[in-house]
C-alpha cells in the first residue's frame, strides 16, 4: 500500500519557539543596522582628528560595517539553530584558494592600505618610479594613477611601496 503525501506534511511545523526565535534574530540584524548608523559618525570624527583622507575613510567604514554584519549574522543564525562550524570550515578553506589565486590583488589592497596610513604619497604629489613618473591624481586599493605629459599611468600599489620612490619638491 503506497502512502501519498497531502501538501500539509511538505512545509515546515512553525511552532511558537521557531517564531520568537525569528523574531528574535531579525531584532539582532536590525540592532546590527543600528549600530552601523551610530558608529559610522564616529569613524567620521575619528578620521577627520587624524587627518585621513577620503579614500581611507571610505574603506574603514565598509570594513566596519562589513565585520559588524558578519558578527550580528553568526549570531543570527546561531540563534536559530544553525551550526556552523561547516561554514567556517568553508570559509577557512575558501580564502586559502583564493589568498594563494589572488595574492597580487591583496597584495595591491594591503599595500593601498599602507600607503593610505603612512601619507607618504599624496594626491597632487609629483613622483618618480622605476620607469614611470607624474604627477599622482588618485589612490586607489589597486593603483595609483599618474599624469605625465597627457598620459595617464596606473602603477600598482605593491610596486609603490615596495619600491624606491622620489617625491618631486614644488
Amino acid at each position: 500500500m503506497t502512502h501519498t503525501m497531502s501538501w500539509g506534511e511538505y512545509l515546515p511545523v512553525i511552532t511558537f519557539s521557531l517564531l520568537i526565535k525569528i523574531c528574535v534574530a531579525i531584532t539582532i540584524m536590525i540592532g546590527a543596522r543600528i549600530l552601523i548608523k551610530g558608529i559610522t559618525p564616529t569613524i567620521n570624527d575619528i578620521c577627520k582628528k587624524n587627518n585621513l583622507d577620503h579614500h581611507s575613510c571610505v574603506l574603514l567604514n565598509k570594513v566596519v560595517h562589513y565585520v559588524i554584519m558578519i558578527f550580528f549574522s553568526a549570531i543570527a543564525l546561531q540563534n536559530l539553530g544553525v551550526d556552523l562550524s561547516g561554514f567556517i570550515a568553508l570559509f577557512g578553506i575558501t580564502g586559502v584558494v583564493l589568498s594563494y589565486g589572488m595574492k597580487d590583488i591583496v597584495a595591491n589592497f594591503i599595500a593601498s592600505v599602507l600607503i593610505l596610513a603612512y601619507k607618504n604619497i599624496k594626491v597632487d604629489d609629483y613622483i618618480k618610479i622605476k620607469d614611470w613618473e607624474g604627477k599622482v591624481l588618485d589612490i586607489n586599493l589597486r593603483y595609483t594613477t599618474l599624469d605625465y605629459q597627457n598620459t595617464i599611468v596606473y602603477v600598482p600599489n605593491i610596486i609603490l611601496y615596495t619600491s624606491t620612490v622620489a617625491i618631486v619638491k614644488k
